[in-house]
């Protein structure tokens, strides 16, 4: 197997049509083929070329994702320069701490995308039987997950700043937006539920329409953010 040099590695950068390669934990692997390393950059902030052994750690996913390419080599594992000021001194307690530097926003963002995806399932389940219980069930949905929505998006911001120095892509700036849309949303519910909606139970009221309505919406939005995060998490290739 071909061992492979700094210089040589760097050749294969995905630019000017060459080869896209990148080294983990000693093994290079061809990635060319990828289309999240088009131009030979993923997320906006990796380069191809290069030993990712310590970026990987970072990553939402782990390096399970690079069995599917072909190894063509191998490499000397390179120890990363360490990054200076305030990040710096959050990534060194992160390395005495991995667990904190993958997982807090999966955890606490499940939270909310659960219990909204539970708002319009209760909300429907409550008009079709007019139980004032069931409706109560789905409000509470409601007050918790825009109790929770913050700290996801707080955690959100800890990991993009971590992990991607605040580099920015066409997955994360959506979540982004759709994580704010969310809580206007939410915010927006319990007010008009609190002060305008009389029957909560009665569809045919234009108050209960329109707050049903906004239920519903913020459902189909958490479900995108959930699903924008399990490509980040779980990278698929599209055909």
């Amino acid at each position: 197997m071909k061992h492979f040099s700094p210089d040589e590695l760097a050749q294969a950068d995905g630019t000017h049509d060459s080869a896209t390669f990148v080294a983990v934990n000693g093994k290079v692997y061809d990635i060319s083929a990828s289309k999240k390393w088009i131009g030979g950059k993923h997320m906006n902030r990796h380069s191809a070329g290069k030993d990712l052994s310590a970026e990987i750690l970072a990553a939402p996913h782990d390096r399970g994702v690079l069995e599917r390419f072909e190894i063509v080599g191998s490499y000397e594992e390179t120890r990363p320069e360490p990054t200076i000021g305030i990040k710096g001194k959050v990534d060194a307690w992160l390395q005495n701490h991995p667990f904190f530097r993958r997982h807090p926003h999966p955890a606490v963002v499940h939270v909310p995308i659960g219990l909204i995806m539970a708002l319009p399932v209760f909300e429907i389940a409550a008009l079709a039987t007019r139980s004032t219980a069931t409706e109560w069930a789905a409000y509470l949905c409601l007050i918790l997950g825009l109790v929770a929505l913050p700290g996801a998006i707080a955690t959100g911001y800890f990991t993009w700043w971590i992990n991607y120095d605040w580099k920015d892509s066409p997955t994360i700036c959506r979540k982004r937006r759709l994580a704010w849309t969310a809580i206007v949303l939410a915010l927006f519910a319990v007010i008009w539920r609190v002060f305008v909606v009389k029957d909560p139970v009665m569809w045919t009221d234009p108050p209960v329409m329109i707050y049903c309505g906004t239920t519903f919406a913020l459902g189909l939005i958490v479900s995108w953010i959930g699903f924008l995060g399990g490509t980040l998490t779980f990278p698929y290739e599209k055909k």
